[in-house]
């Protein structure tokens, strides 16, 4: 595995689902949405390992101070989570990492070794796109490769990478357990997973 391939947790929505709770924030086994699945991206050998912030931004910026990442701040992460994945894309290009593997902060229980297996997939069939299939559904975390980086930063609205996969097909690996689906987007949702 190629410790080359970065790693980019976006953490900067409102979260207007949760009923005005900054849900990065919210613990889950102790630890802050945010901060897990960031440590699971360094924990992936992931590097470097960027966090996209904006709600919150000093909140989010000080759960995630005891770990080895830098944080990008979006001033327009209201305008949606493209803006986020445009501003790291640029990060990206600069940085001349020959790939990214793009987190959620709202899924806690992505396993360093699916992200490895993404990365694994990638350098085997050199597709510019590779997605986790779970319980029948592609799903998140998605790893890019840096030949559609620049494709990243035009993208608009409330979508994110998925908007290329028209035209980029991702290469689909199965994944066999479904908790790694589990995303925190409602109180129900956060009761369901985080709150046995």
């Amino acid at each position: 595995m190629s410790p080359q391939v970065a790693g980019v947790v976006l953490a900067a929505g409102g979260a207007r689902r949760m009923g005005g709770r900054l849900k990065q924030l919210l613990p889950c086994q102790g630890e802050a949405l945010v901060h897990r699945a960031a440590r699971t991206a360094l924990e992936a050998a992931l590097h470097p390992v960027w966090v996209v912030v904006g709600a919150g931004e000093a909140q989010v910026r000080a759960a995630l101070a005891d770990l080895p990442l830098q944080c990008l701040a979006n001033p327009r992460w209201s305008e949606g989570q493209s803006t986020s994945v445009a501003l790291a894309a640029r990060q990206l290009r600069a940085a001349r990492v020959p790939a990214a593997v793009f987190l959620l902060a709202d899924q806690p229980y992505i396993p360093p070794a699916l992200i490895q297996s993404l990365i694994a997939a990638w350098q085997n069939h050199a597709a510019p796109i590779v997605a986790p299939r779970i319980a029948g559904q592609r799903s998140n975390p998605v790893l890019i490769d840096a030949s559609l980086f620049p494709l990243l930063e035009t993208l608009t609205g409330d979508r994110g990478a998925r908007a290329l996969f028209a035209a980029h097909p991702p290469l689909e690996i199965p994944w066999p357990d479904p908790t790694a689906r589990a995303e925190i987007d409602t109180p129900e949702d956060y009761q369901r997973w985080c709150q046995p």
